[in-house]
């Protein structure tokens, strides 16, 4: 009686059959990166989002006043203690989360899930336990105004669905995409104008406007005043 064999793959089958998973991979990889991209992106969002809403409700019950943006460049998590009224100390406590200067003990938790500091998608220089680099940051325009006012009024903003509260703000081994250019020197702090705004989500990054809503923009928006208003000085406001 004639045996019968199964049937085996010829090298052309085998070759055909790994050039149509190589395509179909090829098709699977840029659609996972993608839904990467845009959960980090609605992330982001939702986290800088979450923080204003606090900061509208400090201003609410300091009589309008926001939160200070902090000290001049990068510090350590030690220095941050004296700076209690910075953004950074009373605002995440207001929704449970630690103050910036608490990370003190433990640096490296700044940095992981679970801290209201830490955004997924952010480029942190790998020597970062050393100094708190913060990837986003309050406005630093709203610290400037009139020499009668260190700090600006909520009440005085004429436009604030337009008018910049948080935004991602750029690392040192970040890409600056801002058609202007933008500034090098101590990035990483925990204050933020257009100079300094990043667009990590393909061309994007997160603007939370002083009504408490935030929005993805677009780095060549960035420094478009229909767009984002950075500016504070009086003669902004005025012509506002």
């Amino acid at each position: 009686m004639r045996k019968c064999f199964p049937h085996a793959f010829t090298l052309v089958e085998l070759l055909v059959v790994v050039s149509i998973l190589g395509l179909l991979a090829g098709l699977a990889i840029p659609a996972i990166n993608g839904g990467l991209a845009a959960a980090r992106k609605a992330e982001s969002a939702s986290q800088l989002k979450q923080l204003g809403t606090l900061a509208v409700a400090y201003t609410a019950e300091n009589g309008g006043n926001f939160p200070e943006e902090g000290g001049e460049g990068l510090q350590g998590f030690s220095q941050l203690r004296q700076e209690p009224n910075a953004w950074y100390n009373v605002l995440p406590p207001m929704a449970g989360f630690m103050a910036a200067s608490n990370y003190r003990a433990n640096p490296s938790a700044f940095y992981q899930k679970g801290s209201l500091f830490f955004l997924r998608g952010a480029k942190y220089p790998s020597a970062k336990i050393n100094s708190a680099y913060f990837a986003y940051g309050i406005n630093s325009q709203l610290q400037q105004t009139d020499a009668s006012a260190s700090i600006l009024n909520a009440n005085r903003i004429q436009k604030p669905s337009k008018t910049a509260l948080f935004a991602e703000a750029r690392l040192p081994d970040e890409r600056n995409l801002l058609p202007s250019g933008g500034a090098m020197d101590s990035l990483g702090q925990p204050k933020v104008r257009d100079r300094r705004f990043v667009a990590r989500h393909n061309g994007y990054g997160i603007v939370v406007f002083c009504d408490g809503h935030a929005e993805a923009v677009h780095h060549s928006k960035a420094n478009d005043p229909q767009t984002v208003i950075w500016e504070q000085t009086d003669a902004a406001l005025a012509a506002q």
